[in-house]
């Protein structure tokens, strides 16, 4: 914990901490287990939580500070070491942490807006729904971190090295991103981006890969409809009876309008399938799928379902041409058993021909 005089210069404002910076004792100032909440409460405000605009915290030893609840607006820590620290909460604007050593600390739910963090090691760190909107991550270590709900929009990862990570549900919305490494020893094997990442480096260094996708395109086995509460109702009970057959089930929900996004979803979920059901009653997005999925896959059958009172679309003619879409069953709602039973012969009979 710093010395009194060390706290007192910190509470004097930016101007005498940074004057005082220049000098000798202030070069080799030690912040360590600084808890700035505690240490250093504003005075002002309901919580006396502290605001720092505009110091100077380079080259500072600050491991294991604890700046929860503080806010950091226009200050310096490049070359800083934060090693086992707590940003939790914390909300920095327009901060300097290039060169900064912040690895296997807490950063989840802080808030980096605008931040420049080049050069910096974030290794080990978790940040669950962290904001980096806007900052700079230029060779920049993520190796090892806890990505969860992260959001780099209008951010800028470039030559950031990312072995290790583990990544869901990012928010990339304008975020620039070029020559990710996923290698930990070196920056030979590059990717676009940041989600890739992970799946690259599984593609290259898992030995058991090829058993795992095969297992994958054994079982798996795509249903395609429209997902109103009455058709979801439908598609649930043939998947659990597809389910029952030892077939791994996906079902994806077409009810938003069906973007180029979506459409790349489904085509590489169709590529993983051993085969494919596609629920041709009351159709919306089915004849867009169909149509990117059928010409492609010739090794993946296609078995069209149809409930009695419906009738198959009028350009549905058109993929009775490919011999791997297999005559349309007919089903009755109360009789769905029966219908997966024979959509499981039909598809197997398909594939051993």
């Amino acid at each position: 914990m710093p010395s009194s005089q060390v706290l007192e210069k910190l509470k004097s404002g930016p101007d005498s901490w940074n004057e005082w910076r220049l000098t000798d004792e202030g070069r080799s100032v030690d912040l360590s287990d600084t808890d700035f909440v505690r240490d250093c409460p504003s005075g002002d405000g309901l919580y006396d939580l502290p605001e720092f605009n505009g110091f100077n915290f380079s080259g500072i030893n600050m491991n294991r500070v604890s700046m929860r609840n503080s806010t950091f607006i226009d200050c310096d820590f490049s070359n800083s070491h934060f090693h086992f620290s707590d940003l939790v909460d914390s909300y920095c604007l327009n901060c300097n942490f290039s060169g900064a050593g912040l690895n296997v600390s807490k950063i989840g739910s802080a808030e980096f807006v605008d931040c420049n963090f080049t050069d910096a090691d974030l290794s080990y760190c978790s940040a669950e729904e962290t904001n980096f909107t806007g900052s700079v991550l230029v060779n920049t270590n993520l190796s090892n971190m806890s990505l969860v709900k992260t959001n780099f929009s209008n951010a800028c990862i470039e030559s950031a090295c990312a072995y290790g990570i583990s990544a869901w549900d990012l928010k990339l919305d304008g975020c620039q991103q070029a020559n990710i490494a996923i290698s930990e020893s070196n920056n030979s094997i590059t990717v676009p981006t940041i989600e890739l990442a992970q799946f690259i480096a599984l593609l290259i260094n898992s030995k058991n890969l090829r058993q795992v996708i095969e297992t994958v395109t054994s079982k798996v086995v795509l249903i395609l409809g429209r997902f109103t509460s009455e058709r979801k109702a439908v598609l649930d009970e043939i998947k659990n009876h597809l389910d029952g057959h030892g077939y791994l089930a996906v079902i994806f929900d077409f009810e938003v309008p069906s973007g180029r996004d979506i459409t790349e979803t489904v085509i590489t979920l169709a590529t993983l399938s051993k085969f494919i059901v596609a629920d041709l009653s009351d159709p919306r997005s089915i004849p867009q799928e169909l149509t990117s999925i059928v010409p492609h896959l010739p090794s993946v059958p296609v078995q069209p379902i149809l409930e009695s009172t419906d009738q198959e679309y009028g350009m549905f003619e058109h993929f009775k041409n490919y011999p791997w879409v297999l005559p349309t069953q007919t089903y009755l709602s109360s009789e769905l058993h029966l219908l997966v039973n024979q959509v499981v012969t039909n598809c197997e009979e398909r594939l051993r021909s």
